[in-house]
């Protein structure tokens, strides 16, 4: 979460609670001993919002972990195929198609990730286009490489699929729409003396929506810093382009 966005959040909240006039409050406070109840409603509402948008965010990242654990592995299987000389070849290709997919990240942010599709698919084919095994060894390791090839290809989906999955707008007026019924609730029983504590607990539910709004909505920083993950791997990999 911005640490500006952050302290906005709770200088609103008390300037809410402050800036009410009492002459606005009194008849609102007819409907102070429901106010508790409400709140409590709201609380759990945006804290369960929050939740879904960090887990949803949380998933995203271990398909992206799990996408590049299985690239550097179908690299290692490429590489260790390509030390027979009938698939050196082969390998040299495979060599340059994973440098150019995760290179290709370099500049780019996950809201452009499927427009690597056609670098992956260079992979993918490329994995059946092996020439005739000749032995057992090189078969082993051929049907390890097709397996992580699999599971690359389903990360893939699963990257693709939660980063589109936010919420729509439908959901994003109800959620303005319950904002204001969690102020509401909280002025319902806010007095010249409660104003701190009600500035407090309006500041609470603004850094929960806040919190839901950065997992949701304000990713694109996010998205960057994880897209970087890909080009970081060629260090890892030691790849360099031949």
């Amino acid at each position: 979460m911005n640490n500006l966005r952050a302290l906005l959040a709770v200088v609103i909240g008390f300037l809410i609670a402050y800036a009410v006039p009492t002459s606005y409050l009194m008849p609102l406070s007819t409907f102070s001993r429901y106010d508790i109840p409400a709140v409590i409603i709201f609380a759990v509402i945006f804290g369960m919002l929050a939740y879904a948008a960090i887990d949803r965010r949380q998933r995203l990242k271990e398909a992206i972990s799990l996408e590049l654990n299985k690239v550097r592995r179908m690299y290692h299987l490429g590489r260790n195929l390509g030390n027979a000389p009938y698939l050196r070849g082969w390998f040299t290709d495979l060599h340059g198609f994973v440098y150019e997919y995760l290179g290709a990240f370099e500049h780019r942010s996950l809201a452009e990730y499927d427009q690597m599709n056609p670098l992956f698919r260079k992979i993918a084919y490329h994995v059946y286009t092996v020439p005739e095994l000749k032995d057992v060894k090189d078969e082993v390791l051929y049907n390890e490489l097709l397996e992580a090839s699999s599971v690359v290809s389903d990360a893939r989906q699963k990257v693709l699929a939660l980063h589109r999955s936010r919420f729509s707008h439908r959901h994003w007026f109800e959620l303005c729409l319950a904002i204001v019924l969690f102020v509401s609730a909280v002025l319902a029983a806010t007095t010249d003396t409660t104003r701190f504590l009600s500035g407090a607990v309006i500041s609470s539910g603004l850094l929960l929506t806040l919190l839901f709004f950065s997992h949701d909505i304000w990713t694109g920083e996010g998205d960057k810093s994880l897209a970087r993950e890909y080009p970081r791997n060629i260090a890892r990999l030691e790849l360099k382009r031949e």
